[in-house]
């Protein structure tokens, strides 16, 4: 009968699958029970059968194996290897040249061996008879987990791959590594560039490592920069993780740091949260963490700034990172003009002199005051016979301070009727201002020349890139050729919001992310603000003051045209129809006719003219 059933389960295993490519796999479970073998060889095969059916059988089967044979297998080779440094074998190699020697060594372990078995042997007996029964137990047990550990020790050693356990940091690249790593990413040219060695050893820093690099004899490191993600690809990290720097003693040496993971994908809390003290604004603002894990000062006072920017890349982060720092600093003067209109510094007005949405006439009247107090503390500065700037102790004893303005979406401001003016008197303030404490922030999401024009632009000598849609918008932010000495703010990737290159005046360019505020920090350092400006009485006194008029921008939109249509006014005011019927109110309505036809209703330059008084 067991031939029978053997035949059987041959003819079921030669059967061919099916060809057709549409037919099911349908696994026929037999309503009959299968026969069992009556041989032991039968038996066999019918368990490799099904064990070769299950898809973890072979796993589990191995699995049991390693688990009962490695406390054995490590007992035997301590034994092993006892039983070679009893009989001396280390010293095979002297038994030629003196065999009294190695019987000497021979009889020293023995003696060794004999006390120390003695003593285990005492000591087992004792804590046998007097403290527990189980004592063998746990010596056994105690000697086979010895065993297996050495036994997994061996495994580990032998691998052809090393064992890498998620978490644990892994050994420092050797000088070969580095070298060679640099040599493929070419930081260095021409024949001599086998020559790079490495000036310094391969040192723990942070949460990487860190060395310096000496280029070839006539090179500068300088060549280096913007290499980082080659030498990343060469050296089998991720682009993120290199940071080249410049050691400003020898033009030659290149300082590289390498991250153990990357250090902009994790969050850094603004360090503005929870402070309860007054800032130092004049010490500098802390805006964010470099690769190194530093933290990163921008002395708002030596200079204006520029913010710039895709969408959704940190913009409005870093800016409000400003105005914390200044809310909380108590004395500096607070004035923020959003062009974006959607209230994104709505947590600073109760402790802002200014706060006003989508009015470029409101900014350039305030523009104009700056310009004024700016010659007014020049003049000061003058009559006390101080230094050209301005200092803490100046604004002390000339009861002055820090006027800060911040315009945000600056496009919207300098493509007005009034940009002109306003670009104008934009460019005095931050070519002249920061001496006297008169300072800008401009942030935008246009690089373009019409949102920041080059006259602008080049007075603002610190710069702030967010990731850019291009080179050109990098370029159009960090300065020309910017790109060309390895600072490309469009290589920055979507999944580090945050990140971007601070160019700080005086210092080379540094790649950082910004500490993070969140909506409900934001209102938590706001209200902490209040409260110490409230005590040291610089809260902004709210004076009612009389409207500037609008009617000077509008009659300026309507430029060589006697009469426009609401939509056409409004559109080159860059206003809604709602607000131009709202500025204009009282104004007479006429119908505009055009060709003899009637083209709706608006307004004539001559009726603009007798609102204004002109």
């Amino acid at each position: 009968m067991s031939e029978n059933v053997l035949e059987l389960f041959k003819a079921a295993e030669s059967v061919p699958p099916q060809s057709e490519p549409d037919a099911p796999r349908v696994q026929v479970v037999p309503d009959v029970p299968v026969p069992v073998p009556g041989t032991s060889g039968g038996w066999v095969r019918v368990v490799l059968h099904h064990a070769r059916r299950w898809r973890y059988g072979w796993t589990a089967i191995r699995a049991g194996y390693l688990i009962v044979s490695t406390p054995i297998a490590g007992t035997a080779r301590m034994l092993k290897a006892g039983w070679v440094w009893m009989r001396a074998d280390d010293y095979r190699t002297a038994i030629s040249e003196s065999p009294e020697f190695v019987e000497k060594v021979r009889t020293r372990r023995r003696h060794t061996l004999w006390w120390s078995t003695g003593l285990s042997l005492v000591t087992f007996g004792m804590s046998w008879w007097l403290i527990d029964p189980n004592t063998p137990l746990y010596s056994a047990t105690a000697i086979l987990g010895t065993g297996a550990a050495v036994d997994v020790r061996r495994r580990l050693r032998d691998r052809k791959t090393p064992l890498v356990f998620p978490g644990l940091s892994r050994k420092n690249p050797g000088e070969n590594a580095v070298t060679r790593a640099a040599v493929v990413s070419k930081l260095g040219t021409g024949r001599d560039v086998e020559e790079m060695r490495l000036a310094s050893p391969i040192m723990n820093e942070g949460q990487g490592w860190s060395t310096k690099l000496k280029m070839p004899p006539g090179q500068r490191a300088r060549k280096a920069l913007g290499k980082e993600a080659d030498f990343a690809s060469a050296l089998g990290v991720g682009e993120t993780q290199v940071f080249f720097d410049l050691v400003p003693s020898h033009a030659g040496l290149l300082d590289i740091y390498v991250a153990k993971d990357d250090p902009f994908l994790r969050v850094y809390p603004s360090p503005l949260i929870g402070r309860t003290e007054p800032l130092d604004f004049w010490a500098g603002i802390p805006v964010g963490v470099n690769g190194r894990g530093g933290r990163e000062f921008l002395r708002l006072v030596d200079a204006s700034l520029l913010v710039a920017g895709e969408p959704r890349a940190g913009k409005t982060v870093a800016t409000n990172t400003i105005v914390g720092a200044a809310a909380l600093a108590v004395t500096p003067r607070i004035h923020l003009f959003d062009g974006k209109g959607a209230g994104d510094h709505r947590p600073w007005r109760k402790v802002a002199h200014t706060a006003v949405k989508r009015n470029p006439a409101r900014l350039l009247r305030h523009l104009r005051k700056m310009q004024q107090q700016m010659e007014a503390v020049f003049d000061m500065l003058d009559e006390a016979g101080a230094g050209s700037k301005l200092t803490p102790d100046l604004c002390r004893s000339l009861q002055v301070d820090i006027e800060l303005t911040v315009v945000d979406e600056t496009r919207y401001y300098v493509t007005s009727p009034l940009g002109e003016e306003i670009v104008d008197v934009m460019v005095d303030i931050a070519s002249r201002g920061p001496a006297a404490g008169v300072i800008l922030v401009l942030a935008t999401q246009r690089m373009t020349s019409d949102a920041i024009p080059g006259s602008l632009k080049g007075v603002c000598s610190l710069r702030w890139a967010m990731r850019c849609p291009d080179t050109i918008a990098s370029n159009a932010v960090l300065g020309a050729g910017a790109v060309g000495r390895g600072f490309n703010a469009s290589e920055i990737s979507r999944a580090h919001r945050g990140l971007g290159i601070l160019d700080a005046d005086g210092n080379e360019p540094t790649m950082m992310r910004s500490f993070l505020l969140d909506d409900f920090d934001l209102f938590g350092v706001a209200e902490t603000a209040y409260q110490l400006r409230e005590a040291a009485g610089t809260l902004p006194e709210w004076v009612v003051e009389e409207e500037e008029s609008t009617l000077p921008a509008v009659l300026a939109a309507f430029k060589d045209d006697d009469a426009l249509l609401f939509a056409e006014l409004a559109d080159r005011l860059d206003w809604s129809v709602e607000q131009l019927k709202k500025e204009l109110h009282g104004v007479t309505v006429r119908q505009i006719t055009r060709e003899g036809k009637n083209v709706g209703r608006g307004y004539k330059r001559t009726d603009i003219s007798a609102a204004a008084g002109e």
